[in-house]
């Protein structure tokens, strides 16, 4: 996973044992539990420990002056925590804001069109940035970060974390980021020479820019992080945020994924096919903590995130490929279920190969079990950031009483394999 952000928090987890208490079959363990899911409820990162240098000048790792020193930190978390959403933004074709996009959903809408050139795609119109940021602050963002402001502004309001804004952050996936101005800033850098290279456009040609701007505008100071990870980015930027918040680096997270139809984007999908499916975009965005911190505060709690899967296997990178099954999806699955009945799969079928090879490998996860399956992204669009869309799809799922246990998976082009299963809060 390529995970690019800001200078992080350096928070510490609660309650934490003494690292120096570690032994080697503790270490062992852990590294065994990582990889089945099962054991011990205290899990073990080591993060190697940047050592002051002695004479020579110390490097991470670097044990030439430290007398043998331990060269790792050994950073303890409790497995188990559970996580609560306790407020959600989006903005996406079907609505712009939680009311309109879940009465989008109950009514069926489809918002897909066909483009001049044939492909059937689904647009954000206009999603009310004009009223959500000052207009000085607005000229000098792109589209896409203007998405994920409006977005992240409606959870923080209706989530209202009580936090230090230096333990709030943002963790944000996206598969194509300010793809636009990249390409814009790029262009000017090949063609005419640094000298030529937008200094305007630098700082939204980053495929952090729109997490950061988030954070800039909603004047929060915690970790910033984003997840870039195709197919995957949204439920990868969940369990980035999830882990983060087990390790104590923050109290309330702004997490989600934002993706647009830029004109290269379009243009891309042109080139590679994608007629059948529905192209879309949008921001959809959650707010983040510790269930116990959340009922501690009185928050209204959404769902609650009770289980993730995460795992990788050799897959083409473009395309779904042609029959081999996806064995370490079905894992990824069975580790998120953990033996627990799933009512209802929020699906990620788009009307391509993809489906039923989804549909098999959830079935393997699921050890033969089929649970109704709901499948928004012919409504909505599919993106690389789609999956978030279909969180919140979940949530108001499990609000509705229409299931009390939900499974969300999206395995991605290339090989990565997220499952997450959300519960009613």
């Amino acid at each position: 996973m390529q995970a690019k952000g800001g200078k992080e928090q350096q928070g510490a987890a609660h309650d934490r044992p003494d690292p120096h208490q570690e032994n080697e079959g503790d270490r062992g363990r852990e590294r065994k539990d990582e990889r089945d899911g099962t054991g011990d409820e205290i899990g073990v990162v080591d993060v190697p420990a940047q050592l002051p240098g002695g004479a020579g000048g110390g490097q991470a790792g670097d044990e030439g002056d430290r007398g043998g020193a331990c060269a790792h930190h050994h950073i303890f978390y409790h497995r188990r925590v559970r996580f609560a959403i306790t407020a959600v933004g989006v903005v996406s074709p079907l609505g712009v804001g939680e009311a309109a996009f879940f009465a989008g959903l109950d009514a069926g809408n489809l918002a897909a069109m066909t483009d001049a050139d044939g492909l059937t795609v689904a647009r954000v119109g206009d999603f009310g940035a004009k009223q959500q940021i000052a207009p000085g602050t607005l000229r000098r963002l792109p589209r896409l970060s203007q998405m994920a402001i409006v977005a992240g502004k409606e959870a923080l309001a209706k989530g209202a974390p009580p936090y230090d804004p230096t333990r709030i952050g943002v963790v944000l996936g996206t598969g194509l980021g300010t793809l636009e101005e990249t390409i814009g800033f790029m262009r000017g850098y090949l063609e005419g020479g640094p000298e030529a290279a937008s200094p305007l456009l630098f700082p939204s040609s980053v495929m952090n820019a729109a997490a950061g701007q988030l954070a800039l505008e909603c004047k929060l100071r915690g970790v910033n992080s984003t997840v870039n990870h195709r197919d995957a980015s949204a439920l990868s930027a969940l369990a980035m945020a999830c882990d983060l918040l087990a390790l104590g680096r923050a109290e309330a997270l702004v997490v989600g994924a934002v993706d647009e139809l830029s004109a290269p984007a379009l243009a891309g999908y042109r080139a590679l096919g994608a007629a059948g499916v529905t192209l879309g975009e949008g921001a959809a965005m959650m707010l983040v903590e510790r269930e116990d911190d959340a009922k501690k505060r009185g928050a209204r709690i959404r769902a609650v995130v009770a289980g993730r899967g995460e795992r990788g296997e050799d897959r083409a990178r473009v395309g779904w490929g042609r029959g081999e099954a996806w064995a370490e999806a079905a894992r990824a699955v069975r580790e998120a279920v953990a033996g627990r009945a799933v009512d209802l799969v929020v699906s990620g079928a788009n009307g391509s190969a993809y489906d039923a090879r989804e549909a098999a490998a959830v079935r393997e996860g699921l050890d033969g079990a089929t649970p109704p399956a709901l499948a928004i992204v012919p409504r909505t669009g599919e993106s690389f950031s789609s999956p978030a869309q279909r969180l919140l799809a979940a949530v108001h799922a499990l609000e509705a009483g229409r299931a009390s246990r939900a499974l969300v998976p999206a395995f991605a082009q290339g090989g990565a394999n997220v499952a997450v299963v959300l519960e009613r809060g």
